[in-house]
């Protein structure tokens, strides 16, 4: 009879999993022995459990299946929290399982004791610990279908070391398979005639619409009736940014002039958004919790909807499922067919006029810009992004217009420490595209530890790290609440171009703003990972200020 651990594994391949993450422990031996016999399930060793779990959730933004990582009790369980609220926050699914303490020891306070349903009640869909070796495959079933549905998310699982090794029986569940909520015919409709009847709507769009699928539903639905779309936070590779609809990203940071134009909607439509913070522009597109204009929000899960927001309609259906049934329908001819266009037109112009970027010179070290316009020159247009969270990354967001081939992995959840592990699952899911990863001195001495994981397993990572020795995002808010005085935010850092080189990466080093197109041509040439350390300028702080700036706005 298999035990569960095994019974475990051939769950999984039904599951459709095909790599996990993990650092190995001891508390979960069986599963590891058990995967050495599955050659379907590719296992991938990392150097961190928050570098393994932020694999798992950047997989699954590439897949759009639960992303899953194996890690051991206690410590190991506490370093993956990290990724379980990236994934919280980004709307990824995940499985996180979690070697536990034998059943004998679950009552007695012994190493490495936790309560993982108390530690993780917060930020997890569902946190459970299995105690009996028949339940385990069945639990793990019921762990992807709560991931997927509805506002996708983490599921936690704990189990005790001693539940793998119990024999069980041959039968196996059937997975339950994910199926989409569709909308009515009479809510489409209704959509439609709202649609038609604006002089001036905008659609928002979410990452719900990140699969080929949903990007190609979404083509065609803005195609047919010429609205203008706006991407959330960290995606706007969902829309071919060139295509005249596109009316911008809302990001992070964002000064109001790039964001406030879009406020002239007299309808806006969010699809497969949750309208957090960071979209809405800190509630005020559309304003909360009544907005100015009518809102119409589609998602799959009702409790995000009228959350925050007073709603003219809400609409319980999947992004997919809703975008091709309102692009299967007729748009009516506009009210004002120049007015729409003149609203589609200065919004796109808008979009254009922001991306526009002129070289500059900074006194202390390359403007990060000259690395984003080298990218925008030599990267193919199915490249990989991945980004850390940094000041670094609004240059990327304002300056590169992205295509829907592209694809753009970044933490919505804000958390240094992802542009890393996901560039390396990026690289071993799409070995032949270009994966680039864009990170800070601060992020890369998080999870840059995952370098050697590049290397182990051959992932062609090439990683630019803007090292301008400051947690410079910190700092710019320093700087406008606390002007002039500076605490806790300069940074001492190695030759990271050296330390590449260590790992067994190429190492390269940039500090001249005219070798920049040479040096990322020869990082995105390399057989192998990258590492270029960039020695970005401190007074050219982000896209939008400077150190210079800041200090005259802080003045009396």
């Amino acid at each position: 009879m298999p035990t569960a651990a095994r019974h475990l594994i051939t769950m999984l391949r039904r599951l459709d999993v095909d790599r996990v993450f993990c650092v190995p422990g001891e508390s979960y031996l069986p599963v590891l022995d058990a995967l050495a016999d599955e050659p379907a399930i590719d296992l991938v060793t990392c150097r961190h459990e928050s570098g393994a779990g932020l694999m798992a959730v950047a997989d699954a933004k590439m897949t759009d299946r639960p992303g899953v990582a194996l890690v051991s009790r206690g410590p190991g369980a506490t370093n993956a929290a990290l990724a379980v609220h990236t994934a919280q926050q980004d709307g990824a699914p995940m499985v996180l399982f979690i070697g536990q303490l034998p059943r004998k020891n679950l009552e007695r306070g012994v190493f490495q004791k936790i309560d993982y349903e108390r530690t993780f009640a917060d930020m997890a869909k569902w946190v459970v610990e299995v105690h009996e070796g028949g339940r385990l495959v069945e639990t793990a079933a019921e762990a992807f279908r709560v991931a997927r549905d509805g506002t996708p998310g983490p599921v936690v699982i704990s189990v005790p070391e001693d539940v793998f090794d119990e024999q069980v029986g041959d039968a196996l569940p059937e997975p339950t398979r994910p199926s989409l909520t569709t909308p009515t015919p009479d809510e489409v409709t209704a959509v439609a005639d709202r649609l038609g009847a604006a002089k001036r709507p905008l659609l928002l769009i979410g990452g719900q619409a990140r699969s080929a699928r949903g990007r190609a539903a979404l083509a065609a639905c803005v195609d047919r009736w010429q609205v203008p779309v706006a991407t959330s936070y960290k995606h706007q590779d969902l829309f071919d940014n060139h295509h005249p609809c596109f009316a911008g990203h809302l990001g992070f940071g964002l000064p109001p002039a790039a964001w406030q134009h879009l406020t002239d909607a007299d309808l806006i439509v969010a699809v497969g958004t949750r309208l957090n913070e960071i979209t809405t522009q800190h509630y005020r597109l559309p304003n909360a919790p009544t907005p100015d204009q009518p809102l119409i929000h589609i998602h799959p899960d009702p409790a995000q909807i009228g959350r925050v927001f007073e709603t003219t309609a809400r609409i319980v259906a999947d992004t997919i499922p809703f975008l091709e049934a309102l692009g299967a329908r007729t748009p009516p001819a506009p009210p004002d067919p120049s007015a729409r266009a003149a609203w589609r037109d200065r919004l796109h112009t808008a979009v254009l006029d922001l991306a526009r970027w002129t070289p500059s010179e900074a006194p202390d070290g390359v403007d990060f810009g000259h690395v984003v316009a080298a990218l925008i020159d030599q990267l193919p247009s199915d490249a990989v992004l991945a980004m850390d969270a940094g000041n670094f990354g609004s240059w990327l967001h304002r300056h590169f217009l992205f295509r829907s081939t592209h694809l753009l992995l970044g933490a919505i959840s804000g958390a240094m420490g992802l542009g890393m592990p996901a560039a390396v699952a990026a690289a071993l899911r799409y070995p032949d595209r270009q994966v680039v990863g864009v990170v800070g001195d601060g992020g890369f001495l998080m999870t840059g530890n995952e370098l050697a994981t590049a290397v182990q397993y051959g992932a062609r990572v090439r990683l630019f790290v803007a090292n301008n020795r400051s947690y410079g995002t910190i700092r710019l808010h320093q700087e406008k609440q606390f002007p002039g005085r500076v605490a806790g935010t300069n940074l001492t850092n190695p030759n990271f171009a050296a330390l590449a080189e260590a790992f067994g990466a190429r190492g390269l080093m940039l500090d001249t703003p005219q070798d920049t197109p040479s040096v990322v041509r020869e990082a995105l040439g390399h057989n192998g990972p990258v590492v270029v350390d960039v020695r970005t300028s401190l007074e050219h702080l982000s896209t939008f200020s400077t150190l210079t700036s800041l200090a005259a706005a802080a003045a009396p």
